[in-house]
């Protein structure tokens, strides 16, 4: 049977023991060009679509073939090793050693989640100052809330339950993000013979984190939720597994941040600012390239 995915970019070095895979669609080749161009001497393989599944773009279809669980599931069984799937926007900074290091651990599976970094504060700017926009307050020993822009799979019985959990997810919730789908197929299932592990926020730095040194960079803020897309709300979770936490902040949460001036502010009662210190760590901008 012919794959549904068009090969359109391979390279690297083939002994390597992990693959990074991405698909696209004809839009977004301009950013897949840019992947590829940061990823030096990675075994890669890019594959581009005529779709997506409605869970990864408001635009997508029902078919599941193009939906990311199907696609890693095609790319671990096509490869026969180690998958980094990673969405085809990402760039990657640093060589990702760790990726390497958690494939000869036997790692099955592994993600950013949210439940499990005590620091994950998240900032928008207008330019020139940031603002405090979010955090996830909440953490699990067991739980998971992912950000999936960048996966590690290897090829184990209980890699492949999680997928076909996955999959199987997206077809009971027809208007849910994939990444919800991936944390209620987790959260929900028996997942005692996975050997899972959290990727750290470098390793898939999304902006909104301008004070994380990124390894794979998402240099563009997510595009946000519409109406296409329905939460699944508390639903993700078993909620006898989550417990409230205060978490660690990075600055201040009522400041602001001067990213030229390298400073904290404070907002005056007259909407001017005033600077109250120097900023306590380093901030990587995002850069579009």
């Amino acid at each position: 049977m012919a794959s549904p995915y068009t090969l359109w970019r391979e390279g690297g070095d083939a002994s390597a023991p992990f693959i990074v895979c991405a698909m696209f669609t004809r839009g977004y080749e301009a950013k897949a060009e840019r992947l590829v161009a940061s990823l030096g001497s990675l075994a890669h393989t890019i594959f581009e679509v005529p779709r997506v599944h409605r869970s990864i773009s408001e635009g997508g279809g029902a078919d599941l073939e193009f939906s990311k669980p199907r696609f890693i599931n095609f790319a671990l069984r096509h490869f026969r090793k180690p998958v980094l799937y990673v969405d085809a926007d990402v760039i990657f900074r640093k060589a990702p050693e760790l990726i390497a290091a958690l494939c000869d651990e036997g790692c099955d599976f592994a993600v950013y989640n949210w439940l499990a970094d005590p620091v994950n504060d998240a900032w928008l700017t207008d330019g020139r100052l940031w603002k405090f926009f979010f955090s996830v307050d909440v953490a699990s020993d067991s739980q998971l809330m992912a950000s999936g822009a960048v996966q590690l799979w290897n090829g184990t019985d209980a890699a492949f339950a999680l997928l076909k959990d996955w999959e199987e997810s997206l077809e009971r919730h027809t208007r849910s993000e994939d990444d919800h789908c991936l944390d209620y197929a987790y959260n929900h299932g028996d997942r005692s013979g996975l050997k899972p592990r959290w990727l750290s926020k470098d390793y898939c730095r999304y902006a909104f984190w301008p004070y994380v040194d990124p390894v794979i960079d998402h240099p563009e803020f997510p595009a946000p939720i519409t109406g296409h897309f329905q939460s699944l709300g508390a639903e993700r979770f078993v909620r006898e597994k989550m417990r409230r936490t205060n978490k660690q902040q990075p600055f201040p949460r009522e400041t602001m941040l001067d990213a030229h001036g390298l400073q904290l502010m404070r907002q005056r009662p007259d909407g001017g600012f005033t600077p109250i210190g120097p900023l306590s760590l380093q901030l990587f901008l995002p850069k579009a390239d």
